[in-house]
C-alpha cells in the first residue's frame, strides 16, 4: 500500500495539545507519510482575522471561567512543535508562491491546523487538495470564538467539520461532520471536547482514503454537499458586554430556580409501559403508563423477552445509597402489573443497560462494563435469574450500550466508544462482525465510526423489524445525556457499507415532569421505555 504524503500548516507559536494529537495520530498510521511542515510568513499570517479589541466582560468570563473550570486533558495546552516535527523538512510560504514550488514532494494533502487565511493557489500543490478543520455550525452560528455562541444562543450542541478545497473547486467542500453537546456553564470545557472530538475527523478520513479510495469517495458523495457555499474562514466576533451580562444573569437566575426547586422534587429514572393488542402506534410514548420505582433508587435501561408464555423484564437498578448500579429482573404482565426486582448480576463498578438476547437456544446478556474497560458476555445457566461469565468480547475499551444483531450467520455488533479521554462516549458509534459470538477476533467495519453524531449515535435498545423493515432505536444526547430517542431504519448493512434513515425523533414533551427518555425494546405486543421525571420529595 502506498502512504498518503502529507504536508502540515501549523503556528509555531500557538501550537495546541489537539493539533499535536492529530500529528501524533498521522505519524503512527502505517498510511501515512509526513513529508513537509509548512509555514506562513510574518505578512500572510497578518491576514489572519484581524484581532479585535475584546469587550471587558468578555475577558473577564475567560478568567473566571479558566479558573473554575480545567478540562483534562487540556486541548488547548500550549505546546512546542519542534519535539513532535522535529525531523520534519520546514518551507515557508510568501506571497509570491506558486504551486509548482511544492512539485518535488509529490503531495496528496495539505492539512491546514490553523485559522490562518492560507493562499488560494496553495491547493493546486496537493492531489487532494488543502484539507482544514472548523468548529462550530456554520449554517447556525458560523462565528468564532469557537463554543461560546452555542452557549450564549441556547443551542444544543456544538458541530465539528472537516472540508477540503481543490484545483478546480470554486469553494470547500465538506468530508465528515461530528456533533458533541453543548456544555451550558463553560466555555472553556466546551471547546475542549469539541476540539477532541474533530481531531478523530482527520485520521479516519485519511486511513479511509489510503486504504479504500472507492469507499472514501462514497462517503465524500453523501456528505460534500453540506456547507457548501460557505466560505473557509470563519469571522472573529467576541460575544458583546450585553451579550455577556445577560448570560450570566439568566444562567444565575436559572441555578436559583433549580436550587429551590431540588429542595421539593428530585429527579428519578422510572419505566414507562404499553400494551400495543390494538396495533395502536407503539412510537407515540405518551399512551405508555410510569412504572414508577421507590424513591431511593432507580430504574432504567429496560429490556423484554418473552419465555416460556411469561414476559420478563431487565433493568438496570441503582439503589442512590450504593451509587453504582447493578442488574435486576422482574416479571411483568400484559396488563403492567410487574413483581419485586431480583438482583442477577453485581460488581464493583457500574453496570447497566443488560442486553439480553435468544442465539441457538440459550439465553446471552452483554451488560454495558465501560468501568472495567472492557465488553462482557454472559450466559443464562438458569433463565432468567443465574449468569455465567463466558469470555470478554473486547479488551481495554471504552465502549457503552453494545447490542448485537444477527443476521443469517453474521453476528454485528453496534457500540458507542470513548476512544480519547477528552471525548465523549455519546458521540460516536462503532460497528464490527464476525461469524461468531464466542470471539475477541472482531472485524471492524471499514467506515468506522459509522455515527459521529451526538444526536443519534448511542444504542437505545435491541434492533428490530416492523412493517417488513429494520430499524436501529438511538438516544438523543444533545441537550443532554439521555435527553431524546430516535427509531432510525437501516437501508444498508454490509461489510463494505452502512446507511440509516432518522424516521421519529421522540422527544420528552408531551410531560411537563419528564425531561428525558433514552430506551425503547419490545417482546411481541408489548413495549418498554424510560424517562426520568421530577417527583416530590415528600
Amino acid at each position: 500500500m502506498k502512504k498518503l504524503k502529507i504536508a502540515l500548516i501549523v503556528d509555531h507559536r500557538n501550537y495546541f495539545a489537539w493539533q499535536d494529537a492529530i500529528v501524533k495520530d498521522l505519524k503512527d498510521s502505517k498510511s501515512v507519510e509526513i513529508v513537509l511542515k509548512i509555514d506562513l510568513d510574518e505578512d500572510i499570517k497578518k491576514a489572519k482575522n484581524s484581532e479585535k479589541k475584546l469587550p471587558l466582560l468578555w475577558k473577564l468570563f475567560l478568567k473566571i471561567d479558566s479558573k473554575i473550570f480545567k478540562p483534562n486533558p487540556n486541548a488547548t495546552a500550549l505546546l512546542d512543535n519542534d519535539i513532535t516535527l522535529n525531523n520534519i523538512p520546514s518551507y515557508q510560504i510568501t506571497d509570491s508562491f506558486i504551486a509548482s514550488d511544492l512539485d518535488t514532494y509529490n503531495l496528496d494533502i495539505i492539512l491546514n491546523l490553523t485559522e490562518t487565511n492560507f493562499n488560494l493557489k496553495i491547493q493546486d500543490a496537493a492531489k487532494y487538495g488543502i484539507w482544514f478543520l472548523n468548529h462550530c455550525d456554520l449554517d447556525d452560528i458560523n462565528k468564532r470564538p469557537y463554543g461560546i455562541w452555542e452557549m450564549l444562543d441556547q443551542k444544543p450542541e456544538v458541530a465539528g467539520v472537516l472540508r477540503y478545497l481543490k484545483s478546480g473547486m470554486s469553494s470547500p467542500k465538506t468530508i465528515d461532520l461530528t456533533f458533541s453537546c453543548k456544555d451550558g456553564l463553560s466555555y472553556k470545557r466546551n471547546l475542549n471536547e469539541i476540539l477532541w472530538q474533530t481531531h478523530f475527523l482527520i485520521k479516519n478520513n485519511v486511513e479511509l482514503l489510503a486504504t479504500n479510495e472507492e469507499l472514501f469517495n462514497k462517503k465524500l458523495d453523501s456528505k460534500s454537499h453540506i456547507y457548501e457555499s460557505k466560505a473557509i474562514n470563519v469571522p472573529l466576533l467576541p460575544p458583546s458586554n450585553l451579550k455577556i451580562l445577560s448570560f450570566v444573569l439568566k444562567l444565575y437566575k436559572n441555578k436559583i430556580l433549580q436550587l429551590i426547586k431540588s429542595l421539593f422534587y428530585f429527579d428519578q429514572w422510572a419505566l414507562i409501559f404499553f400494551n400495543n393488542k390494538n396495533a395502536n402506534d407503539p412510537f407515540n410514548l405518551k399512551s405508555y403508563t410510569k412504572i414508577l420505582p421507590p424513591k431511593d433508587r432507580f430504574w432504567a435501561d429496560p429490556f423484554l423477552i418473552k419465555h416460556n408464555d411469561k414476559t420478563y423484564l431487565f433493568i438496570e437498578e441503582l439503589i442512590y445509597k450504593n451509587k453504582l448500579g447493578h442488574l435486576a429482573v422482574m416479571e411483568i404482565d400484559e396488563q403492567g402489573n410487574y413483581t419485586k426486582p431480583e438482583t442477577i448480576l453485581v460488581k464493583d463498578y457500574h453496570l447497566s443497560y443488560p442486553f439480553v438476547f435468544e442465539d441457538n437456544g440459550s439465553y446471552y446478556m452483554i451488560p454495558e462494563t465501560s468501568g472495567n474497560n472492557d465488553i462482557q458476555l454472559y450466559k443464562a445457566t438458569d433463565f432468567p435469574l443465574k449468569w455465567e461469565f463466558q469470555q470478554v468480547l473486547m479488551k481495554d475499551v471504552v465502549a457503552v450500550d453494545t447490542t448485537i444483531y444477527k443476521e443469517n450467520d453474521t453476528y454485528w455488533m453496534f457500540t458507542n466508544m470513548k476512544k480519547h479521554k477528552g471525548a465523549s462516549k455519546h458521540v460516536e458509534l462503532f460497528l464490527y462482525s464476525s461469524k461468531s459470538l464466542y470471539t475477541d477476533q472482531w472485524i471492524e467495519h471499514p467506515l468506522n465510526p459509522i455515527v459521529t453524531d451526538i444526536k443519534t449515535a448511542r444504542p437505545a435498545g435491541k434492533l428490530f423489524n416492523y412493517n417488513g423493515k429494520l430499524y436501529r432505536p438511538s438516544q438523543n444526547c444533545s441537550n443532554h445525556y439521555g435527553y431524546g430517542l430516535n427509531i432510525s431504519e437501516i437501508t444498508a448493512l454490509n461489510t463494505n457499507k452502512f446507511e440509516e434513515d432518522l424516521i421519529f425523533a421522540i422527544k420528552p414533551d408531551w410531560d411537563k415532569a419528564i425531561n428525558c427518555t433514552h430506551s425503547f425494546n419490545s417482546a411481541e405486543q408489548l413495549y418498554i421505555s424510560d424517562i426520568k421525571i421530577k417527583r416530590k420529595r415528600f
